[in-house]
């Protein structure tokens, strides 16, 4: 193999000032878009972008078994009523009965379980 160059008068990019930037223009038009893909692979939000799909998938499975779980269970257990504001207080119930059955009446409940046996 011959290592020696003779004339590399060809490559001198003084001797045709336009073909050479013709050349070059052709070349960056070429590799735009690899040059800027390799741009944002370096930058902060690259990681963020490749973690968006596989975040996303694994938000929609999350919300579907979710709601698989939520509609598999009995009905009951979704209607338990919450206590009120005097039996979270831990107030016996008798001492909650509103005043319009009256003030026997409730006291007959606080003290005797049935109410009758004061009658």
């Amino acid at each position: 193999m011959n290592e020696r160059w003779r004339d590399l008068s060809p490559l001198d990019p003084e001797r045709d000032p336009e073909r050479w930037e013709a050349l070059m223009r052709r070349t960056r038009a070429a590799a735009a878009g690899e040059l800027s893909r390799r741009a944002f692979a370096v930058s902060p939000a690259a990681p963020l972008a490749r973690w968006v799909r596989p975040a996303l998938a694994m938000a929609a499975s999350l919300a579907v078994a979710a709601g698989g779980v939520l509609a598999l269970t009995p009905a009951s257990a979704q209607t338990a009523a919450a206590p009120g504001v005097a039996e979270a207080m831990g107030m016996p119930y008798a001492m909650t009965v509103s005043a319009e059955e009256g003030a026997n009446d409730a006291a007959d409940r606080l003290l005797l379980p049935d109410g009758v046996e004061g009658r």
